[in-house]
């Protein structure tokens, strides 16, 4: 594994770690009663969150290994995962 690999990974693992915090965070706010539009803005959030890791690790080509080795342009998979 390439030094950009691993820099790779270790970031998409760290957006991982984020993503897990922004759930236990919902969860808080649900258990805390909190108001039904903040957390429906943080679920939100958390899915953008999740649809951006698709999109890095099918960008940077960490999880998928193409024949090709050809690039995927951001716009196409933004739109898989149904991003503005």
């Amino acid at each position: 594994m390439s030094k950009q690999e691993k820099t790779d990974r270790e970031k998409i693992a760290a957006r991982i770690s984020r993503i897990e915090g922004q759930l236990r965070g919902v969860r808080r706010m649900i258990e805390g009663e909190d108001e039904c539009l903040a957390i429906i803005a943080q679920i939100s959030a958390v899915r953008e969150a999740v649809a951006m890791l698709g999109v890095e690790l099918l960008k940077n080509d960490i999880a998928c290994k193409w024949d090709g080795k050809q690039k995927i342009e951001e716009a196409y998979l933004k739109s898989l995962f149904r991003m503005q």
